[in-house]
């Protein structure tokens, strides 16, 4: 049990940082082709109704578009007016899927319960759905949601096949198709796959990402990446009127460590420091290695008091810390500098040039205290 609730906990834990980031935007793209899709798909009833004679099948099937229509256009405005979460991408996947399976329960209801099996067009629609769940970038989705999609088809395919005299129906109404338990498992196969693919390409993408956007030493975001994060959190606070800080940290006298006791230590020193910077932050924070012994925390929904008080708590923590004992008993100390949006500028640019002179003016106030947006607040060490 205890290997299998690790795996279960390490298979449920949310995206980080960045593939939360390639999540929202992956979620902004689906409600933008969901609007599109869906009114594609609503030409369809609407011809059957005013072409076709009036009947309940073609009454329903219209109402379920619309609805869907609706609901695509909710979706996409939501998403103009808050922010991305986890949460949002499983209620959207399995909205997206469950259409489906509402239209084909209402073609078995309405209309001939052969209808709701062997439709050819609304069930391709699964396969969408599907597909669309790994633009969230979250294997979670992928995989619950698209086994709960399947787990869907197949009771209505074997509530028809049990529930109803098939052969009968097929006799009455052969222009529905018989039912085929072939292709019946067929149809539910292929949607495995679907959903199996899915999952691999976020496992592939996510492996991929990780390699291009962070640092190989401790895990970390990188830099690089991070003017892409920075603009984008910027656009964000901007769009939601939020406010976050930006704290710029410096391990103090990282060379003379290196000299003293060797690069291998030195690299020690810095992963115990970005384990610490992790351990200590939300999960909604983010942490980056900004270069050499410099990093950078972006602090989500967190105002210039609750920043200093962020910042001289890790830097306590820091400074109790004990590195590579017995060998090494590495004690090392850090300085912080604070800037905070909007208050102290709105420019991305602006804000980390701040930080930084507020980590200059840290490093020469005598290192191991934080400087954040009042002066009269830093920390001093006596």
């Amino acid at each position: 049990m205890g290997k299998l609730g690790k795996a279960w906990r390490e298979f449920w834990k949310s995206p980080d940082a960045a593939m939360l980031l390639a999540g929202g935007e992956g979620e902004r793209q689906v409600a933008n082709v969901r609007v599109g899709v869906v009114a594609f798909l609503l030409v369809m009833p609407v011809y059957r109704l005013v072409v076709y004679p009036p009947n309940a099948e073609n009454f329903w099937g219209f109402i379920v578009a619309l609805s869907a229509m609706g609901l695509a256009i909710y979706i996409y405005a939501h998403l103009r007016f808050h922010l991305y979460r986890p949460w949002l991408g499983f209620l959207t996947s399995t909205l997206d899927g469950s259409i489906v399976t509402l239209a084909l329960v209402v073609f078995v209801i309405t209309g001939s319960p052969l209808d709701g099996v062997n439709d050819k067009i609304t069930f391709e629609v699964y396969f969408l759905a599907i597909m669309a769940m790994s633009l969230r970038q979250d294997r979670r989705i992928c995989l619950l949601v698209g086994s709960f999609l399947v787990l869907q088809y197949g009771v209505l395919s074997v509530f028809v096949g049990t529930q109803y005299d098939v052969k009968a129906l097929f006799a009455h109404h052969q222009y529905n198709g018989a039912y085929d338990v072939a292709d019946q498992w067929t149809r539910i196969i292929l949607m495995c796959s679907a959903t199996f693919i899915a999952y691999a390409y976020v496992l592939r993408a996510q492996t991929l990402v990780n390699r291009a956007i962070r640092d190989p030493l401790t895990g970390l975001l990188n830099r690089g990446y991070f003017e892409t994060l920075f603009a984008y959190e910027i656009e964000r606070a901007r769009r939601y009127q939020r406010r976050f800080a930006v704290v710029l940290l410096d391990a103090d006298h990282f060379k003379r460590i290196n000299d003293t006791h060797g690069h291998a230590a030195g690299d020690l020193v810095l992963k115990t420091l970005a384990a610490t910077l992790q351990r200590s932050l939300r999960e909604s924070d983010i942490v980056v290695r900004f270069g050499g012994e410099e990093f950078v925390l972006i602090l989500h929904s967190t105002g210039a008091e609750d920043a200093f008080a962020k910042a001289e708590s890790l830097r306590l923590a820091v400074e109790r810390l004990v590195v590579g004992a017995p060998q090494y008993a590495i004690q090392f100390t850090l300085s912080a500098g604070i800037a905070v949006y909007p208050e102290d500028g709105t420019a991305a640019s602006g804000l980390l040039a701040l930080a930084d002179q507020r980590l200059l003016k840290a490093k020469h106030g005598g290192r191991n205290r934080v400087v954040g947006r009042e002066p009269a607040r830093s920390a001093t060490v006596r």
